[in-house]
């Protein structure tokens, strides 16, 4: 992958709001950095697919109490670099389960007027996780995220 492709990937992750400013910046500057002294071989290309994504910082979605089912116990997504985390709450307890972007098989949204409902299969063989009452920004977002986040492991892979 060249450092064109590379820039033009963090640039698309910072227009949607996954890369604050800073973080952009300093990206961009490592990207540069490491294009100039010739370290990006294909050897080291997993790695650095691999570290980028680690350093993505944490984004948690609520779903909203005005949808069915979470007037108490909101549902909640978090996107992290390693993976995603789906945490269902409950009067006792909770149901927390971390699946890994490369397990995921399809993700798909139903709109509404003002929320969406969000399907996420996994290729594991575990029961799909729905989300409803997010909102229509944050449901796209999510996907986009975990689209990003595929699309770098698979060119990651020889």
């Amino acid at each position: 992958m060249n450092l064109a492709e590379e820039l033009r990937k963090l640039a698309e992750l910072h227009q949607a709001g996954h890369l604050s400013t800073q973080e952009f910046t300093d990206a961009k500057r490592r990207l540069i950095a490491e294009g100039q002294t010739g370290q990006d071989s294909p050897d080291n290309e997993e790695e650095a697919v691999r570290k980028r994504m680690s350093e993505l910082t944490e984004k948690t979605y609520k779903s909203s109490r005005w949808s069915s089912g979470n007037l108490f116990f909101p549902d909640s997504l978090t996107l992290s670099g390693d993976g995603l985390l789906f945490r269902k709450g409950a009067l006792f307890g909770s149901r927390e389960e971390h699946i890994n972007y490369r397990a995921v098989a399809s993700v798909c949204i139903k709109n509404g007027v003002f929320l969406a409902d969000v399907s996420i299969e996994t290729s594991g063989g575990s029961q799909p996780i729905f989300l409803n009452g997010l909102w229509k920004s944050g449901a796209k977002e999510i996907q986009d995220t975990i689209r990003a986040s595929q699309k770098g492991a698979v060119k990651s892979k020889p």
